[in-house]
């Protein structure tokens, strides 16, 4: 997360909790290398923050709720599409909310993609809806943990593009979406999706906060499988969304599918490519070793020279000769799972995509839009 994008966010939290105060935390280590000067390379958040009223309920016909229509002064309306991957928040009980009984008129967070469509109002997909918001400080933040690191005895979880350094020990009490039990802070790895409880953010570059109490979002959206078009969408988006003259004619890609101008600049740069038959496959699962080969072409498509680092792993003989490049060179930036065992097979989540295109924030300077 930039300057600018943390800045928005606090400031969104500051107008929904009825001027929460944000002020140095106690208890935070301060870092003395880690505030490097931050560029004006733009780079893809795995969220955007919004808090508004609920203008109108969107339900199904089975009356569901599919939808809120949101406003709000400083942000303007939005229109959350909901479905069965939305998590939703009760901050004040610090527990799992229901949907059915929102109101026209309630103050929401509603954390959501990034990619949004160009319609009046903007439409985006909502990751997680938090209610009861609180009348001071402490509200539910939803973040990707994007790296993890021990330092005296308490664990840093790195997230927001790092932007902000999350602290947790002894006194973080934690629970799970499910009410399943907690693995402990040992259980948080990178991609690992949360909901945080913290009222003190250091005004520095990165912010530092201490976390009071952690959810683990241990359901489905974290296992759910990445698709080649969801992909493309993440990629496009981190290059600024360009717009390029390039005859796009896979016979399986709707010209007006909201991921079409993704696909199309992404074969332009040949990051992607169809198969024999016409097909580029938008809904088809992305492997490990797909999507470590579409983040390498991404990145300009870097050669290692005689790197044994994959060796370490097991099932090494496994990875397909065309991603061995990519594999190598992603394991040299740490972008890879620690062990001995790769799965270069293995559909990858959304989450683990995310946090790898967050690691590679500062490689790549995206195209002017």
């Amino acid at each position: 997360m930039s300057k600018k994008l943390l800045t928005l966010a606090l400031s969104g939290i500051l107008l929904c909790s009825m001027g929460a105060p944000v002020r140095a935390a106690g208890n935070i280590p301060t870092p003395e290398a880690e505030n490097p000067e931050v560029s004006n390379i733009q780079s893809l958040p795995s969220h955007q923050f919004y808090c508004g009223e609920v203008k109108a309920v969107l339900t199904g016909e089975d009356g569901a709720v599919t939808g809120l229509h949101m406003t709000s002064e400083e942000l303007g309306e939005y229109v959350m599409k909901i479905s069965d991957k939305t998590f939703w928040i009760d901050c004040g009980k610090r527990t799992p909310a229901l949907p059915s009984d929102v109101t026209v008129g309630e103050r929401l967070y509603v954390f959501h993609s990034p990619v949004s469509t160009r319609s009046m109002p903007p439409q985006s997909a909502a990751y997680a809806v938090v209610r009861s918001l609180p009348q001071t400080s402490g509200g539910a933040m939803y973040q990707i943990v994007e790296a993890v690191e021990e330092q005296e005895g308490r664990l840093r979880l790195t997230t927001d593009n790092g932007g902000l350094f999350l602290y947790a020990g002894p006194e973080t009490t934690l629970s799970t979406y499910t009410g399943g039990p907690a693995d402990g802070l040992d259980g948080i790895k990178a991609g690992t999706c949360i909901v945080a409880w913290y009222d003190a953010v250091a005004l520095s570059y990165p912010g530092q906060a201490y976390a009071q109490h952690i959810m683990v979002l241990d359901r489905s959206a974290e296992g759910e499988a990445l698709t080649r078009s969801a992909l493309a969408v993440l990629l496009h988006t981190a290059q600024g969304s360009p717009v390029v003259n390039y005859l796009m004619s896979y016979r399986d890609v709707d010209q007006s599918a909201p991921y079409a101008e993704a696909i199309r600049w992404a074969t332009s740069e040949g990051i992607i490519s169809g198969y024999d038959d016409g097909r580029v496959g938008p809904d088809d699962a992305v492997s490990r070793e797909q999507l470590a080969v579409m983040l390498w072409r991404w990145s300009g498509s870097p050669m290692l020279m005689d790197y044994p680092g994959l060796t370490n792993y097991s099932d090494a003989g496994d990875i397909a000769l065309f991603a061995q490049p990519a594999l190598a060179w992603a394991h040299q930036k740490g972008l890879l799972p620690v062990g001995d065992h790769l799965g270069p097979k293995d559909a990858v989540s959304p989450a683990e995509a995310e946090a790898m295109l967050a690691a590679l924030r500062g490689e790549k300077k995206p195209l002017a839009r």
